[in-house]
């Protein structure tokens, strides 16, 4: 039944080259295929893919404002990967605010975060809800400069501290200039965390 509906839309609304490539790819391509990024803009961040390649925004688009399936399971997979062969870890998805959740209807990241698990036979990874709190809504940073985005981002976030036997990892679909990781992971150190690093899908 899914088929035919997309079948229907894909007839209404044709779909992009970038859509139908992803559609086609598979796990066992996704690191063949999705350039890995070369920069990060903070030493705590892992970014997997290079967001300026046309496929990677495709995947980041169809899982932030779609809710696309398919892109949610190859993009948990590669976090997954990335995260495999480390020990045990909390995993902390960048929470929303309840403007912006409303908005779409979920959090990507917590979505993703999810998938994450579903794929960690060994349970080595939690999710946690406990610690961090998003205070308030800040509209889109994309038009604002870097020294901008940074004043934007102070206290917009709470820590609880929790006793915790692993270290923390940040979970976001994509990292620009990384400052809103970069005041999360300050506000965890503030409540008291010490281990905090974060990975990302793009960059």
């Amino acid at each position: 039944m899914r088929g035919f509906f997309t079948h229907i839309l894909d007839f209404i609304f044709p779909p992009s080259k970038e859509t139908l490539e992803l559609r086609a790819l598979s796990r066992a391509d996704l690191f063949e295929k999705l350039p890995r990024a070369n920069f990060s803009p903070h030493p705590f961040i892992t970014s997997l893919f290079a967001y300026k390649n046309p496929l990677v925004a495709e995947l980041i688009w169809s899982i932030k404002y779609k809710k696309d399936r398919h892109a949610i399971e190859l993009g948990s997979y590669a976090l997954y990967r990335a995260l495999e062969k480390r020990d045990a870890a909390v995993l902390i998805p960048i929470p929303v605010s309840k403007k912006r959740r409303n908005e779409r209807g979920y959090n990507q990241c917590e979505v993703l975060v999810g998938g994450i698990l579903a794929l960690d036979k060994e349970n080595k990874f939690e999710q946690r809800f406990d610690i961090l709190f998003r205070t308030r809504h800040m509209e889109r940073q994309t038009l604002k400069n870097r020294k901008e985005r940074m004043e934007n981002m102070e206290r917009i976030f709470h820590a609880e501290k929790v006793p915790l036997n692993a270290p923390i990892i940040l979970i976001d679909d994509v990292v620009t200039t990384g400052s809103t990781l970069q005041e999360v992971r300050n506000t965890l150190i503030r409540a008291g965390y010490e281990n905090v690093s974060a990975l990302t899908l793009a960059h």
